[in-house]
């Protein structure tokens, strides 16, 4: 797959061949075990491998595990290490954990928490406005942003994007249209939907459409 980065810890694991994995400055390691921080521009070919890539949100428990053990989040070299750590020294948390998440892995500001809970029921509106969302949670739309960018290290307009495609693609593996999927998820159109899909994962929507997608809770 081409470059992009997503909101989300990337681990991947081949049960048979090696898939080869690249950062921001074209450093390649060909493995069969890589953790992908949450953020971090890569590009990803697993030709010829098969296995399990599974996307874990960053703020859960379960993702800042993962993401301590990578030493260098903008390193392939890194990511690639962290992976053999995870699967030479943690092979039941490989098989236990990825299906347990458990609970958000620090305090999230009241705020922040409610915002999050608003956005889930309001993804298929256009547009969602950060004064509105503010507003509903009580705080100013300042305070309200920099408190996204301080707890989830994203903004709110990305993370509001990043949600749409959560929604978005899982509505393809469960076999929606394109429209559909776009429509449901908040998209202008599936042209939108496509775009937005490529940036993120580096493919189209309907890859999705051939694999098991879960949204993992926090």
């Amino acid at each position: 797959m081409p470059g992009h980065s997503h909101h989300s810890v990337q681990v991947a694991v081949a049960h048979q061949g090696t898939f080869v994995i690249e950062d921001l400055q074209g450093r390649q390691r060909r493995t069969n075990a890589a953790i992908v921080p949450a953020d971090q521009s890569h590009a990803f070919s697993a030709a010829g491998a098969w296995g399990v890539v599974a996307h874990v949100e960053p703020e859960s428990a379960l993702g800042a595990e993962l993401i301590e053990l990578v030493d260098d989040p903008s390193h392939a070299r890194a990511w690639d290490h962290a992976g053999q750590t995870l699967i030479t020294g943690h092979s039941a948390y490989v098989e236990g954990r990825l299906r347990s998440p458990g609970n958000t892995s620090h305090p999230l500001h009241p705020g922040v928490a409610a915002a999050r809970s608003h956005l889930q029921a309001e993804l298929d509106s256009r547009p969602i406005r950060l004064r509105d969302l503010a507003a509903t949670v009580h705080l100013s739309e300042s305070r309200l942003s920099h408190l996204f960018a301080q707890d989830l290290g994203i903004t709110f307009r990305a993370y509001v994007r990043w949600l749409r495609l959560l929604r978005a693609t899982a509505a393809v593996a469960q076999g929606r249209t394109l429209t559909d999927a776009a429509h449901l998820a908040g998209f202008t159109d599936s042209s939108h939907l496509t775009r937005t899909c490529r940036r993120t994962f580096g493919g189209p929507p309907t890859a999705f459409s051939t694999i098991r997608w879960e949204i993992l809770p926090t």
